[in-house]
């Protein structure tokens, strides 16, 4: 397997930075623009911060979270582990434990110590955004594994299936069904599903044609 290839470049991504405090706000905004991002500043009140329905992209995006404000911003979470769309990065000023909890919850991958130094701040980006892509990486992994654990249950009623419709062994069976999928270009697990599913209107298993190339769900 290839190693993933690190981001070093932060070029043309918006920093969306929710924070109250004057000198954050001060040094970010120079420190980020001089790094080449554009700088969005969000101010908290009484109220949380709502970026719930705010277009985030991982690959565009970074939020910086200020833990003093007296209630954490709503991000927009993904399906995928609950990630939330975008790197965040967690502003600390009083480390206190219910403070760095709320940034965890929120999604931070990396921590910036207030006051913000101008110098910690590419090396804390650098870490946000690459953890923020191996995270998202090992979610997708574990995920396309669930699926194919999930469709396993599909493999063996295809081959109870083909043994009784054609006569055969079940290891004949397994490689027929394996040469299909191959075929096809569908995961065993994939093409195994089909069969079954498609066998509620098509009477006999080997009379399927050829199958186009996609995903079954």
């Amino acid at each position: 397997m290839a190693a993933r290839r690190l981001v070093q470049n932060f070029s043309y991504r918006r920093a969306l930075v929710v924070s109250n405090d004057g000198r954050v706000r001060e040094t970010l905004g120079s420190t980020l623009g001089r790094l080449g991002l554009t700088v969005d500043m969000r101010a908290g009140g009484h109220e949380a911060v709502d970026l719930s329905s705010e277009p985030l992209n991982w690959s565009d995006d970074v939020v910086f979270v200020d833990a003093d404000l007296p209630l954490a911003p709503h991000l927009p979470l993904s399906t995928l582990g609950e990630m939330p769309l975008a790197p965040v990065i967690g502003l600390v000023g009083v480390e206190a434990p219910s403070r760095l909890k709320a940034l965890i919850q929120v999604g931070a991958t990396a921590f910036l110590s207030k006051p913000v130094y101008a110098g910690s701040v590419f090396s804390t980006l650098y870490l946000a955004v690459n953890e923020y892509a191996r995270k998202a990486e090992l979610c997708n992994a574990i995920e396309a594994h669930e699926g194919r654990r999930r469709q396993r249950r599909f493999i063996i009623k295809a081959v109870v299936q083909l043994m009784s419709e054609q006569k055969l062994d079940d290891d004949a069976a397994f490689a027929l069904l394996r040469k299909r999928s191959m075929q096809t270009r569908l995961s065993i697990e994939a093409y195994c599903q089909y069969v079954v599913q498609r066998s509620a209107t098509v009477p006999k298993c080997g009379t399927e044609g050829p199958l186009t190339h996609r995903s079954a769900e």
